[in-house]
């Protein structure tokens, strides 16, 4: 089952998984009341808006489907009148329980991880200091799915949950957590559709820790490195043709030509067959579609839990004839699994997108660069 849930927690992320307005700007809410818009520039999930006592950040889209947008009121000191259906937080705050193993990744990066109380999944975070943590016993699991130790979040009394929704059914723990008296903050990092505004959440979840300028550091630094990386590729005349996935429950799911992972791939100098599709979330493909297109594709990569080729073949000897399987160019990004099933690529590639792109720029063209495979590994 652990196995099981770490799959399912992956391929959340992929299936529900540019830029801005680009300057900042200066918008009026009331004749007595004027905000600045801080620069958001790739995730197109959240806006701030910021005075010197108080920040409004509004959460566009809780999950795929919901339109109802929500908004938190971030205070120092007084807290403002007005805003009637705003969720108000003091910051900084000093505690979090984190219902995302993402979360996990987003604090590290901001250097905050002594704030964090409870998480959810605790068998598979595979950062090593939150682990310690956890073995220490100064973090609690919080349960997963329906199992959610509520009794336990009442003892440690995080300042905010900081959790998630998948779809209507999410609204039922959500609820809970109200009705508990329990601050519920929803972070919808996974469904951005380009690998640098997932990363960008990093500037959502440092203001409620009042390290703005902290976050707007370290996300400027990523970008920097990520656009880099796309330098090297710009001018590249090859580009090797790619497919991603392996079935899982009897079914084929394929990044959405449009989704981070498309990016990631174009970014990268190489040639996703399916492109051109509009998805931007997972879709499903037949098998032998997959089979009748990809069998001469020169990259098979993203393979769920396989680790070797001999497994790859033993799931359908068709696949013995992919001129991938031939030419051993198979890679995973399972490199960091831990005994539980734990994959870090799922922890913290959401806030090292320029790590993921350097990898798969060594993948595909390793003249361009010296690299040591960070979260992807070569199946043999």
């Amino acid at each position: 089952m652990k196995k099981l849930f770490a799959i399912v927690f992956a391929f959340i992320l992929l299936f529900i998984g540019c830029k801005n307005e680009g300057s900042k700007k200066t918008e009026t809410l009331s004749a007595d009341l004027t905000l600045d818009k801080v620069e958001i520039k790739y995730a197109k999930g959240f806006t701030i808006q910021q005075t010197n006592d108080f920040k409004i950040i509004t959460l566009k889209h809780a999950w795929k489907g919901e339109s109802t947008q929500k908004q938190y009121v971030l205070y120092k000191d007084k807290k403002p009148s007005g805003f009637p259906n705003a969720q108000f937080v003091k910051i900084p705050i000093q505690s979090i329980a984190c219902m995302s193993l993402t979360h996990i990744a987003f604090l590290d990066k901001l250097g905050l991880n002594e704030s964090i109380v409870a998480i959810s999944g605790c068998n598979y975070v595979s950062n090593e200091e939150i682990i310690k943590q956890i073995n220490n016993q100064q973090i609690a699991e919080i349960g997963q799915h329906q199992q959610i130790n509520y009794e336990m979040l009442i003892e440690k009394q995080p300042d905010i949950v900081m959790a998630y929704g998948i779809d209507e059914s999410s609204k039922k723990h959500l609820n809970k957590f109200k009705e508990l008296e329990l601050t519920v903050v929803l972070n919808a990092e996974y469904m951005e559709k380009h690998p640098l505004g997932q990363a960008e959440w990093l500037k959502f979840v440092g203001a409620f820790y009042d390290e703005d300028e902290k976050a707007n550091e370290l996300f400027s630094d990523i970008e920097t490195q990520y656009h880099q990386l796309i330098q090297l590729t710009d001018t590249l005349q090859h580009h090797p043709t790619v497919f991603v996935g392996m079935p899982w429950n009897g079914v084929w799911y394929l990044a959405g030509g449009k989704s981070f992972q498309a990016q990631l791939l174009k970014d990268a100098g190489a040639h996703y067959l399916w492109k051109d599709n509009q998805e931007f979330s997972n879709f499903p493909v037949d098998k032998e579609v997959i089979i009748d297109k990809a069998m001469n594709a020169d990259y098979w990569i993203n393979l769920n839990t396989y680790s070797s080729i001999d497994q790859v073949v033993a799931y359908d000897s068709k696949f013995k004839e992919f001129k991938a399987v031939k030419n051993k160019t198979l890679y995973n990004n399972n490199k960091r699994t831990n005994q539980n099933a734990g994959n870090d690529y799922w922890e913290s590639g959401i806030v090292n997108p320029h790590v993921v792109l350097k990898d798969l720029i060594e993948i595909f063209h390793p003249q361009l660069t010296v690299h040591d495979l960070y979260y992807y590994d070569n199946l043999d």
